[in-house]
């Protein structure tokens, strides 16, 4: 028995008429005839009583007729979701990130893109370290990272990323601290004896672009205290317990207290990449990816920028 032999008998138990049914189908009417003879053969039972004058159907013909249109309904249905996964439009998406990726715009702005656009595929956010999202996106465990470092990556061959915004950092002081005075740009010179609470950025991603920066300079972080809670460092820093440097994104965090300057120099810069596996990509990634990459394709041009040394 094939789902055509179940849609045959489904049109002609409508129309009790073989002709129309037949007409409907796109067939003519003796192959039609033949198939649903086939079908009571195949069951073993009569679904049609004929005569010249009309056609109805029979008990058993009136019960099987509301199991094929439920068959019918199942199989339309896989086949919609099917069709739905390997567009992309249901199952799920695990995204591994940084923790100030949901604070730029171009990211959480595509997330919400995405949830519009495809509100029956899952998905999964979580904060990894750099390390951790490489590894996961390497073996399967997320489909996409998104991760904080100056310098591209170092990543696996099967995995690709991409650029997708900078920020500038900014040193975050107590409103009363002395450096407090203006709003000015900074250079990282006068930041060498502060003071610092640090979040525990890899050492290959920001915290590299931040002893990098010091060391343009000729100096080292004085590092006193870590938190691994992003609130609890604005609060510390908020509390007088020492400065901290973040990239601009994460200034939407709004704590009492807190002073912001803009750090100078080429240097003072922070990439947000893209990582993904090119060699196993499923089509929940490639969906999200054709939301989130255009936004890079439009950026200003002031925010497209060469590598940093």
């Amino acid at each position: 028995m094939e789902l055509r032999h179940l849609r045959y008998f489904v049109r002609v138990a409508s129309e009790l008429h073989f002709g129309r049914a037949a007409e409907q189908l796109g067939i003519s009417q003796p192959p039609l005839s033949q198939q649903i003879r086939q079908l009571e053969g195949e069951l073993g039972v009569q679904l049609f009583e004929r005569s010249s004058r009309r056609v109805r159907l029979t008990l058993a013909g009136r019960l099987f007729l509301e199991e094929a249109k439920a068959t019918l309904e199942r199989a339309e249905h896989a086949i919609n979701v099917t069709r739905r996964a390997a567009s992309g439009e249901i199952g799920e998406l695990s995204i591994g990130l940084s923790a100030s990726a949901l604070f730029m715009p171009i990211f959480s702005e595509s997330v919400a893109d995405f949830r519009r656009l495809h509100p029956e595929v899952h998905l999964d956010l979580s904060e990894k370290s750099l390390a951790a999202q490489r590894e996961g996106v390497a073996g399967g465990a997320l489909d996409i990272g998104l991760i904080r470092s100056g310098r591209r990556p170092t990543l696996p061959s099967d995995l690709t990323a991409v650029a997708i915004a900078v920020d500038r950092m900014y040193v975050a002081m107590p409103t009363g601290h002395h450096l407090a005075d203006t709003s000015d740009p900074i250079d990282v010179a006068d930041l060498g004896d502060e003071p610092m609470v640090h979040y525990p950025y890899d050492r290959e991603g920001f915290q590299e672009d931040l002893w990098r920066l010091f060391g343009s300079a000729g100096l080292h972080p004085r590092l006193v205290q870590e938190t691994h809670e992003m609130s609890t460092l604005l609060g510390l820093v908020s509390a007088g317990l020492g400065i901290t440097v973040l990239p601009a994104s994460l200034r939407r965090l709004h704590v009492a207290n807190l002073h912001y300057r803009e750090i100078s120099g080429d240097r003072a810069l922070s990439r947000m990449w893209v990582i993904h596996n090119v060699e196993r990509t499923r089509p929940t990634t490639l969906a999200f990816l054709d939301v989130l990459l255009p936004r890079v394709d439009s950026l200003p041009c002031q925010e497209k920028f060469d590598e940093v040394a």
